[in-house]
């Protein structure tokens, strides 16, 4: 029998995935979802680092340095929101390993949302910081969010 599990991330999309894992079915489940519960003003290239920890099965995310390290390899999926405060503008991005790998824009309090699917060796980092522009994040019920997920264990790493 498959497993499946209900990813609903904050652009109301789900996404219903099989939970992929070939070789022991107790290995605990990874995952995390981090936001903000206040207003954040961010340095040129300041690592976000979300205030409010939802979940954290697993414990990849460090709520010190804003960090997420992959505690297994494997294929991982990460959701990430913003809103920039009203008459402001932002650039975050998503990092892997210190490379850039996808742009968030918001300006003047919209929502911007990203969602990649990447394959990580344990001990790899993905997080979110400032990039070239805008310093204001707009915040207080949980509108600037970061999700990540092992979804699959069964991949061929290069």
């Amino acid at each position: 029998m498959t497993k499946v599990m209900l990813i609903v991330l904050p652009v109301l999309t789900a996404f219903v995935l099989p939970i992929v894992n070939c070789s022991n079915d107790t290995l605990p489940a990874i995952g995390f979802s981090v936001k903000l519960s206040r207003n954040v003003e961010l340095g040129a290239g300041q690592t976000l680092k979300y205030d409010k920890l939802i979940t954290n099965e697993g414990n990849g995310y460090n709520p010190w340095s804003g960090h997420f390290t992959a505690p297994r390899k494997g294929l991982y999926l990460f959701s990430c929101t913003i809103m920039a405060m009203e008459y402001k503008y932002i650039h975050i991005e998503i990092m892997q390993n210190g490379i850039h790998i996808s742009t968030l824009y918001s300006t003047s309090a919209e929502q911007s949302s990203q969602t990649v699917v990447l394959v990580l060796n344990k001990g790899d980092t993905v997080w979110t910081r400032q990039a070239w522009s805008g310093r204001h994040l707009h915040d207080h019920v949980g509108y600037n969010i970061f999700t990540g997920v092992l979804i699959s264990e069964n991949v061929q790493l290069l």
